[in-house]
């Protein structure tokens, strides 16, 4: 079934606002699949895109699906706004960037790694942890190319976030070995105790290349705007600060151009992401097949609000050269279909690292129900192209997932509904013939002890069919309110 819809924003609306044609598919295969994708051209079908938005399951009424990530740039000082005036006028070519090379180059020959500036870099991973209470958390590793010129890193959620679900994660990553789990590279780590960072170069051959500065983050860098649509929907904006450099403390020979944050965000809504299928016979079998689909976009700007993306403050999206995408689920699940972008799987090597590196709460023991090594990892990167100038504007993170659930009380469940229709067509047959099509029938024969006999059995076969979703039914109703109120008293 294809259903052809057509935006109709206003024509002073952004250009990604503009006229856009997009085609719902819905695919039932094994369960119930579904997806976003283009059309070619408008069909029979014209709705806003408001509509269109609202028309994804999505209880929680969620302004867009993924996140959103920007720079707030420095203010520019009068010698780089000149140098942008004349380059915009054809009368010389420089930037800020080449204005600071210059200086360096000034200064007289100077290490490699002093005035090399890495490329702009996104790293996001999605965790799903745990078996009992699933509770999945975000982390987010941003490699800013030229510090001196980025304030802040911005980063707008669909959700309605609390100061106390974010946290650095730069304390944690406190030695070569957990550095190189992350960036799966050999490293060089050189730490400082009197300095909020710590230098970081790869090692290849010998020889250090790819400098940065990994920078540890305090509450003070976190700030937090929450905003409300008219149409019901509300997000999140995470400002993350980046902290100065010392020029009085910091050594000529420790200063690096580029620096590299990494935070964590708990408590994400699953919604937020996924779409969850169920097979509509699972109340009659021992065992069903879990569908998930899961959807999450990374600075893809369909959907997102206009007043999210025209503020008053001058953000701008950074031109990250790669785009890393990681969600890390358990390994009884099966990527069943997947993008373009994506990459594969893994599993996580250095066990003892991100057994550390994952957990929520240190005064949890590790055991063996949440080690990583029941984890897989799946990737999900774009790339820029080989032409100059070109980098990785978005990123879809797209796939089906498939699960095989039972347990012991479908089992037992579809034992007792074996016996018990059995007994039923049993007693249907017996009925038949002994009783309803007898006319008249035998007088040693009790009809009326047959009829609530059978009676019995159908209506036992009914509760317990019935008994499951029912108290499903009651627990996504009351659960929503019950997060509610516990929210509001942990305040």
């Amino acid at each position: 079934m294809d259903v052809h819809f057509r935006d109709q924003s206003p024509a002073s609306a952004a250009p990604t606002c503009m006229a856009r044609t997009w085609r719902l598919h819905l695919i039932l295969r094994n369960g119930a699949r579904a997806g976003w994708s283009r059309a070619v051209k408008t069909g029979p079908i014209d709705v806003s895109f408001r509509t269109l938005r609202h028309l994804r399951k999505d209880p929680l009424n969620h302004s867009f699906s993924g996140i959103l990530v920007r720079y707030l740039l420095k203010k520019k000082d009068s010698t780089a706004v000149v140098a942008e005036a004349q380059s915009a006028t054809g009368t010389a070519v420089t930037t800020e960037v080449e204005t600071a090379e210059s200086k360096d180059a000034g200064l007289g020959p100077r290490p490699l790694h002093l005035h090399a500036a890495r490329k702009d870099e996104l790293h996001v991973n999605l965790w799903e942890t745990g078996q009992g209470h699933f509770s999945p958390f975000l982390d987010i590793g941003v490699m800013v190319g030229m510090r001196a010129d980025v304030e802040a890193v911005v980063v707008d959620l669909p959700w309605l976030l609390d100061e106390k679900h974010v946290s650095d994660l730069g304390s944690r990553l406190n030695g070569e070995k957990s550095v190189a789990a992350i960036f799966n590279e050999v490293v060089h780590y050189d730490g400082f105790a009197e300095g909020n960072f710590a230098n970081i170069s790869f090692r290849k051959d010998g020889l250090d290349h790819k400098p940065f500065s990994l920078l540890r983050l305090n509450s003070n860098s976190f700030k937090i705007e929450r905003t409300y649509w008219s149409e019901g929907g509300s997000c999140s904006r995470l400002v993350v600060k980046l902290p100065e450099m010392n020029q009085d403390t910091v050594k000529e020979e420790d200063r690096r151009k580029s620096a590299y944050i990494r935070f964590r965000i708990r408590n994400i809504p699953p919604s937020v992401y996924s779409v969850k299928f169920n097979q509509k016979d699972r109340a009659l079998i021992s065992s069903t097949n879990e569908t998930r689909i899961i959807d999450f976009r990374i600075n893809v700007l369909r959907g997102v609000p206009e007043e999210l993306i025209s503020t008053n403050v001058p953000l701008s999206f950074p031109k990250f050269e790669r785009i890393h995408c990681f969600l890390t689920t358990l390994r009884d699940e099966e990527c069943a279909s997947v993008t373009n972008h994506y990459k594969g799987y893994r599993s996580l090597m250095d066990e003892d690292v991100w057994n550390e590196y994952i957990r929520l709460d240190s005064s949890v023991a590790i055991s063996d129900s949440n080690s990583v090594r029941n984890y897989l990892g799946y990737q999900w990167t774009a790339s820029a192209g080989k032409e100059a100038g070109s980098y990785a504007k978005d990123l879809v993170v797209l796939g089906r997932f498939t699960k095989l659930r039972s347990n012991y009380w479908s089992i037992t469940r579809f034992i007792f509904l074996v016996i018990l229709f059995g007994a039923a067509g049993s007693g249907i047959w017996d009925i038949g013939t002994v009783c309803a099509f007898v006319d008249p029938p035998p007088k040693d024969v009790d009809c009326s002890r047959k009829y609530s006999l059978l009676t019995t059995y159908i209506i036992c076969g009914i509760v317990i069919i019935g008994a499951m979703p029912f108290l499903r039914y009651l627990w996504n109703s009351v659960r929503p309110k019950l997060a509610a109120s516990l929210e509001e008293l942990t305040r």
